[in-house]
């Protein structure tokens, strides 16, 4: 029995639909680890896993999340899926594609963000839920989870019965999305070539959970950084170890896990720009080609930068792979807010 075998008989048992164009490419970042290595004096090798190509309505990691939760809600029976957050998620827009596909009723219970123009309010995700079939229902609240709640009520008593999915589809079912891409890794990327770091952004923990998680499962060590981009380290490391428990009380065999959680680049709070996601932004697209999104994978890789360039944390590891999560669509509403 291989290592890996433990981990794909648990998966094999729950339902998943096809949404991803999975497995997702891992390749090097040669000239933006040149210039780091040059800048710091220090060796600095820099791989990137794009699940911003997974396919699914521009593509993003929400996709691996969405095939367990989609599935779920066929099996139960449901016509009607809800779900939301931020005016412009990616996740609302993702739900909105998987829904379409399997043809499903999807209704987005949203909140106005951190900008107030009208790019903001019209294009981007906003455009694309539009255009994908959604629903959409706007609440006067700051809370991403009160959304949703307030859309399930107001459905509810409409007489229908939709199936709720949580902010960012981060609970235990939706996680197994990134177990399984933990799996994935180590089975399609050759042992000397596997990163010593994986550094992934952190808003509704269900990504970097599932990601510990299932390397845990198989005794990997490889060490699961997540740069936060909705509150401190402090309050998002304990929402992320429970739902590693959450996880692992579905069945998971447990294993140790190797996670710190950074708020290295989080600025004000979630969505609110920095100068360091701004560099990060150009100096990704102008060294590797590489498109980051303003909130989540932006901030993430500013994240990564500072710590290589500050000697910390990251700056000692052997290799560095940045799981980009998607995101494009949230570009061009931060036109203004982007010095390019």
């Amino acid at each position: 029995m291989t290592l890996t075998e433990p981990l794909s008989t648990f998966l094999a048992a729950f339902p998943r639909v096809e949404l991803g164009f999975l497995p997702t490419p891992v390749h090097s970042l040669p000239r933006l680890s040149t210039q780091l290595s040059v800048a710091t004096g220090r060796p600095v090798d820099i791989w990137i896993k794009r699940d911003d190509v997974t396919g699914l309505a521009s593509g993003g990691n929400k996709a691996r999340k969405l095939e367990y939760l989609i599935a779920d809600a066929i099996a139960l029976g449901r016509d009607t899926i809800v779900t939301g957050g931020g005016l412009q998620s990616n996740f609302a827009r993702q739900t909105a594609a998987a829904a379409a596909k399997y043809g499903l009723t999807c209704v987005l219970g949203l909140h106005e963000g951190y900008l107030k123009t009208e790019e903001y309010a019209r294009s981007g995700n906003v455009l694309l839920d539009e255009l994908l079939g959604a629903e959409i229902r706007i609440y006067p609240t700051p809370s991403s989870a009160d959304s949703v709640r307030l859309a399930a009520e107001e459905l509810i008593a409409e007489g229908r019965n939709p199936y709720v999915i949580p902010v960012g589809g981060s609970n235990a079912l939706g996680s197994l999305g990134y177990v399984q891409a933990a799996l994935e890794l180590v089975e399609t990327v050759s042992g000397d070539q596997l990163p010593t770091s994986i550094v992934v952004p952190v808003g509704s923990n269900g990504t970097v959970a599932g990601l510990a998680a299932g390397l845990a499962a198989i005794g990997s060590r490889i060490e699961v950084v997540g740069m936060c981009v909705d509150d401190v380290a402090s309050i998002t490391q304990p929402g992320v170890l429970a739902l590693i428990e959450d996880i692992v009380g579905l069945g998971l065999p447990r294993g140790s896990v190797n996670l710190r959680i950074s708020d290295v680049a989080l600025g004000e709070g979630y969505g609110v720009p920095t100068d360091g996601m701004r560099e990060a932004l150009t100096l990704a697209a102008r060294s590797e080609g590489i498109l980051l999104d303003p909130v989540y994978s932006g901030k993430a890789f500013a994240g990564m930068l500072a710590e290589i360039r500050q000697g910390l944390g990251l700056a000692h590891s052997r290799r560095i792979l940045f799981w980009h999560t998607g995101g494009l669509p949230g570009i061009f509403p931060y036109r203004s807010e982007l010095s390019v």
